[in-house]
């Protein structure tokens, strides 16, 4: 997997520019140029050529409601060590359809406290269950990044604002993968490099920046169930 730090402001500018998570990933991903990108399993520059796509979900959070995105995920193979990576923005979260920022405004709507559980899930169309898991990884990051001591001391709506503040994101997001691992509100580890099987599911005819595929509001849950890429 290659990480693409491309929020370079922080998130309180993100949010007074209106800017979605299907915005900020078309344009990351028109600037993308592989023959640039270092290669995490071998660590060769200039090694990595385009390979495939496969489509997936990016939920964001627009006008009110819900919106479902079908985008398309790059995949490059290095041609040294022939292993594959998807290549993901600052927006995506790995193994989630939920963008981010999505999640971030849920996590602002159950911290400030002036909305019922049932009102949230209502408005963001998903159950008290995933607001709550949201909540402990939030809550767990969040340790991971300032230790204990501080932790306990900053209220999650305090920390939701210094979060906003951070300039750039990026830099946030880039340090706190080296530090742990993950992306910051990843719930799943990632799959250690070492003997991991580099064939593709499928391969798609299409241009490399050909990213965003469609985008529908989303009438139920039906539409993210499924099995679950990078």
């Amino acid at each position: 997997m290659i990480r693409k730090n491309t929020i370079n402001f922080n998130l309180i500018r993100l949010k007074k520019s209106k800017r979605s998570s299907l915005s900020l990933f078309d344009a990351s991903m028109t600037s993308f140029r592989s023959y640039a990108e270092t290669c995490p399993y071998c660590h060769r520059k200039g090694d990595c050529r385009i390979h495939a796509y496969y489509d997936r979900f990016l939920v964001d959070f627009i006008g009110g409601r819900p919106v479902a995105h079908r985008i398309r995920i790059t995949r490059v193979r290095c041609s040294c060590c022939r292993h594959t990576h998807a290549v993901l923005p600052d927006p995506l979260i790995p193994y989630d359809h939920y963008s981010l920022l999505f999640i971030l405004h849920v996590l602002k709507a159950y911290f400030r406290r002036n909305m019922s559980i049932s009102d949230i899930c209502s408005l963001f169309m998903i159950d008290a269950r995933q607001i709550y898991r949201w909540k402990a990884l939030y809550l767990d990051h969040w340790r991971e990044w300032h230790g204990l001591l501080r932790s306990a001391a900053t209220e999650p709506l305090h920390s939701l604002a210094e979060l906003s503040h951070y300039e750039p994101f990026s830099h946030f997001a880039r340090v706190f993968f080296r530090k742990t691992g993950i992306t910051f509100m990843q719930t799943h580890r990632n799959p250690a490099l070492y003997g991991r099987n580099t064939s593709l599911p499928r391969t798609a005819q299409a241009p490399p920046h050909n990213t965003s595929v469609g985008s529908f509001a989303i009438p139920g849950y039906d539409c993210l169930t499924g099995g679950k890429h990078t």
